[in-house]
């Protein structure tokens, strides 16, 4: 029962490392690639064509070449770790580890019989037809 418990926590971070592994150097090589493109100078620096406006890209166009199919399944990527990472963050606050000598009131390393004695006196506190009120 604990095992599928602590293979179900480890799952996402299984998910956000085979995610991490292509989605970190390709987001890396893609960013290198814009920042080393140089702009191309098609028009002259005067100011009448400055002022104009017939130069500038409009923003649809600025726009339209970030929403690439790519860059947007890139961004998407980068929302779902975020995610993963949310998620993983505050699961990891909710699992509590099975230790069965706390649960007896026991010190680890307790003797067979003491196990025994104390697994008995719960039994009883516990069991529906021992006590019809357990609490």
């Amino acid at each position: 029962m604990a095992a599928s418990e602590e293979n179900s926590a480890l799952f996402p971070i299984f998910v956000l490392t085979i995610m991490a592994l292509p989605l970190v150097p390709y987001t890396m090589v893609k960013l290198c690639r814009v920042a080393s493109k140089t702009t191309k100078i098609i028009h002259c620096q005067c100011s009448v064509c400055t002022c104009s406006g017939k130069y500038h890209k409009s923003l649809f166009k600025r726009i339209s070449n970030f929403s690439t199919c790519s860059n947007l399944t890139l961004v998407l990527l980068w929302v779902i770790m975020g995610v993963l990472v949310y998620y993983i963050k505050h699961i990891s606050q909710e699992i509590q580890l099975f230790e069965p000598f706390s649960i007896l009131g026991l010190e680890p390393g307790a003797l067979d019989s003491e196990i025994k004695k104390a697994y008995r006196k719960l039994s009883i506190l516990y069991h529906p037809d021992k006590n019809p009120d357990p609490g």
